[in-house]
C-alpha cells in the first residue's frame, strides 16, 4: 500500500495506492487516520477496489464503523470506482446519504474526486 499526496492548490488529498485491499476492518481504517492526521491530512481517496467486498454489504456493518471512523477524525474522504452499479437498494440509499453530509463521497474517477475534496 502506497499513499500518493495531491497538492491541489494548497490542498493536500491522499490517495491509497495498492493492487490489493486495503480496509477490511475498522482497525484498518483507524491506522489511516493515524497516518494521515500524523501528516496533518484531513483528506482522502479510496478506491473501490481497495476495499473488502464486505464493506459494500451494508448487512456486515463494516461501512458504518469505517464511515464512523473517518467522521470522527474529521477525514473527508471520497470513494472512486463504479459505485452504485449493480449494488443493493440499500447501498445506493447510503451514497445518496454520504454525499448530502460532504463527509464522505462516492464518485467515478479520481479527477473527479480531488475536485471535490480540494472545495472542501
Amino acid at each position: 500500500m502506497n499513499v500518493f499526496v495531491h497538492d491541489i492548490n494548497g490542498t493536500q488529498v491522499a490517495e491509497m495506492q495498492s493492487e490489493g485491499i486495503v480496509i477490511r476492518s475498522a482497525r484498518d481504517a483507524a491506522e489511516i487516520t493515524g497516518e494521515l492526521l500524523s501528516r496533518g491530512i484531513n483528506k482522502l481517496i479510496l478506491h473501490e477496489r481497495n476495499m473488502s467486498p464486505e464493506f459494500w454489504q451494508l448487512s456486515s456493518g463494516l461501512a458504518e464503523v469505517v464511515l464512523q471512523e473517518f467522521a470522527s477524525k474529521a477525514i473527508v474522504v471520497a470513494f472512486v470506482g463504479k459505485l452504485g452499479q449493480d449494488k443493493s437498494e440499500s447501498l445506493r440509499a447510503l451514497i445518496q446519504e454520504s454525499d448530502l453530509t460532504n463527509q464522505a463521497v462516492f464518485l467515478g474517477t479520481v479527477e473527479l474526486a480531488k475536485k471535490q475534496l480540494s472545495r472542501k
